[in-house]
């Protein structure tokens, strides 16, 4: 039988291990996760200066790759791991993994980071307007309301037009095929930032998921092509009138 006092110091040992391991991860993504804050205080600033978006913006949580979410997203009774950044469209949240983020940050830079919460918040938006296209038309469009997002995006944070759509290019070779090629990803992404002509209305979208866009500009190289000047922005939008409504 474990005396009292030897309890005690158990407790007292095996509890700051937990904390340490917390603590580990949180000094080893710093990086990500002070940029993670940034980014979504950007995008959120960005949501309310849209006019039109009566809804509020999506919460972002921060959470360790493979943790269990009960309830509303997940199954409310075993839980449901979280593979990888996603949006819960049942509590408005949306979940971010620093770790997964790491890799495309030390890559592309904080561009990657605002262009994987962007995707997100344009999830929101759809979810907000009640949109549900099939894929793999509804993740283009996501896209599409990404670039509406970031626009210019920001000298202040680092988020740069080319290194964003260079990383929707990639974005494609790492996901899977629902989400539409990565020259379709960087072609409505570029759309919504109102450098080339077009919108983010489901039919334009159902277009570019069937190959009837074209999208050679936007072929062979992993960043936007050099007959897309990105320094214009010759067809500016919101969110609200690049879907139409």
């Amino acid at each position: 039988m474990i005396k009292p006092l030897m309890i005690s110091i158990f407790l007292i040992c095996s509890f700051p291990l937990e904390i340490s391991a917390n603590t580990f991860d949180k000094i080893k993504n710093a990086k990500v996760y002070e940029q993670i804050e940034k980014t979504t205080s950007f995008l959120i600033q960005a949501w309310e200066a849209n006019e039109g978006i009566t809804s509020n913006p999506p919460q972002v949580i921060s959470i360790s790759a493979n943790r269990i979410v009960y309830g509303g997203c997940g199954s409310y009774l075993s839980g449901e791991e979280v593979g990888g950044s996603s949006y819960c469209g049942s509590t408005n949240t949306i979940f971010l993994v620093p770790s997964q983020l790491k890799g495309f940050e030390e890559e592309f830079g904080p561009s990657a980071v605002a262009y994987v919460v962007a995707h997100e918040f344009a999830h929101a938006v759809q979810n907000a307007y009640g949109i549900r296209l099939p894929v793999p038309n509804h993740e283009l469009q996501a896209d599409c309301l990404a670039g509406v997002f970031i626009k210019e995006g920001s000298e202040e944070l680092g988020i740069t037009r080319e290194d964003t759509i260079a990383m929707a290019k990639v974005a494609y070779s790492i996901g899977d095929d629902t989400h539409g090629t990565g020259e379709q990803r960087a072609y409505a992404l570029t759309t919504g930032m109102g450098v080339i002509d077009g919108s983010c209305k489901a039919e334009q979208i159902k277009l570019l998921a069937e190959g009837k866009l074209d999208t050679s500009n936007f072929s062979n190289t992993r960043s936007a092509s050099k007959n897309v000047n990105l320094k214009i922005t010759p067809y500016p939008q919101t969110i609200i009138s690049s879907l139409g409504l």
